[in-house]
């Protein structure tokens, strides 16, 4: 049986079509006309005897042929490129792009990385940090973690685990205070996460019958890691992550001066695009995630 082996010009004037969604963006990566772009795209279509993208007015998108083959070719040139690595430098490594929330990259995930690449020594991790739902058309990374509300979840995903978040402040400021219930919380700063204005109103909503007309707001920080380390410092109260905020407490950095917590309604999500999350090296990171998740929500529990 002959083979059909497509010219490697084809397979990566496809593959960044498909990844970029557009003819001109994989023309201008490639460094090649809209024309080159599309003739080859043409040919491996003739080649295979199926279209791989629907043509619009608006653009091209994917046929349902084109997602399965898409996903093949990038698989393909993944191990084409890790080939060629392994004879350019030893030992042979994958590269792994990870683009993670920041406050989970600098105090939960980077502590761990060793613990992956001793699981997966074949897998080398570059990080990378990154907010907001990502966009795979003008992202590179092969995975994603974002903390973001249900609503705002639009690709295939993993749910990590839902966002709880625990009343901490600094031993020493608490010694200076007299905090017995929600209250008195009142009589110290409030330390603010600007990407969430409403978090203390919420947290008295919850925990006291009536929400202070005037909170003691004290200094803002876009990033949790940012407010563990104020509260660190004795700069006030803080509302962060349980599994963010444990190596402080176990370290006596931090208390739970209440033992209150705040469920926020935000999860902890892992993306990939869809032509990635086949890939061996994708679905061993996601594993591997999984389990060092469920593994904190149990130490936390």
């Amino acid at each position: 049986m002959s083979r059909i082996l497509p010219a490697m010009q084809a397979l990566r004037s496809f593959e960044a079509a498909a990844r970029l969604s557009s003819i001109s963006k994989a023309a201008d990566e490639l460094f090649v006309t809209q024309s080159a772009v599309s003739k080859q795209i043409k040919i491996l279509e003739n080649l295979l005897g199926v279209a791989l993208f629907n043509r619009s007015a608006n653009g091209i998108s994917l046929t349902a042929n084109g997602d399965i083959y898409l996903s093949t070719v990038v698989s393909a040139l993944n191990e084409l490129n890790n080939a060629a690595q392994s004879l350019q430098s030893k030992p042979n490594k994958q590269q792994l792009v990870l683009d993670v929330i920041p406050s989970l990259s600098n105090i939960w995930l980077i502590p761990k990385i060793h613990s992956f690449e001793q699981r997966y020594p074949h897998l080398k991790v570059d990080l990378m940090t990154g907010d907001g739902l990502p966009n795979f058309n003008q992202l590179q990374a092969d995975a994603y973690i974002r903390c973001l509300l249900p609503t705002q979840v639009q690709h295939t995903h993993i749910e990590l685990c839902k966002e709880k978040l625990l009343l901490v402040i600094s031993p020493k400021l608490l010694a200076k205070l007299s905090i017995d219930n929600s209250m008195d919380l009142l009589n110290v700063n409030l330390i603010q996460q600007t990407t969430r204005p409403q978090m203390w109103t919420q947290f008295f909503n919850q925990h006291s019958s009536q929400v202070p007309a005037a909170l003691p707001l004290g200094m803002g920080f876009q990033h949790f890691f940012m407010s563990i380390k104020a509260a660190e410092e004795g700069l006030g109260a803080a509302l962060v992550p349980d599994f963010l905020a444990a190596d402080s407490i176990e370290k006596g950095l931090l208390i739970n001066p209440l033992q209150l917590q705040l469920s926020s309604g935000y999860g902890y999500y892992l993306f990939s695009p869809s032509y990635k999350t086949r890939l061996k090296k994708v679905l061993e990171f996601n594993q591997w995630l999984s389990s060092a998740f469920a593994k904190t929500e149990l130490a936390a529990n």
